[in-house]
């Protein structure tokens, strides 16, 4: 009798650590909205460049891609920087250290960064866009932005 239930009590242990295995880092595309005055020249998310970005628009561009954990952990951040004149010498770039909501599997579909008046940055894993009525934050309006 023994020997019958160790096979399966080695299938069991094997079965539960692999339910206790992550899901692997997904690639997703990179978009960038922009809420101010201010032409978002470059922007990087722990270092994998975004789209430029006009005052007031975004959500027209994508680059790819980012890696962004499978499952989401709590305390997770990224790091955004940005410039609004790259030409300048030495570039003025700005950072934040930013939090990332929580998200499901079945919400990794764009990685969107927000910029906000006053150097507020937000981020968002997600499958939605601005306009969505699920979506947290509304489309940029204004002095050239996309409708």
């Amino acid at each position: 009798m023994q020997s019958v239930l160790r096979p399966l009590a080695v299938s069991m242990a094997m079965l539960g650590a692999a339910c206790a295995v992550s899901r692997p880092a997904t690639a997703m595309d990179l978009v960038g909205y922009n809420y101010t005055d201010q032409y978002v020249a470059a922007y990087s998310v722990n270092g994998y460049p975004g789209p430029n970005i006009y005052p007031h628009s975004g959500g027209g561009k994508f680059v790819c891609c980012i890696s962004v954990p499978g499952e989401w952990q709590p305390g997770m951040t990224v790091t955004v920087k940005w410039t609004e004149d790259r030409n300048a010498n030495p570039i003025p770039w700005k950072n934040r250290i930013v939090e990332v909501p929580p998200y499901m599997p079945e919400d990794m579909g764009r990685f969107a960064v927000h910029f906000f008046p006053g150097d507020e940055v937000k981020v968002l894993v997600t499958t939605k866009r601005p306009g969505h009525p699920d979506y947290p934050y509304p489309l940029p309006r204004g002095k050239g932005g996309q409708r």
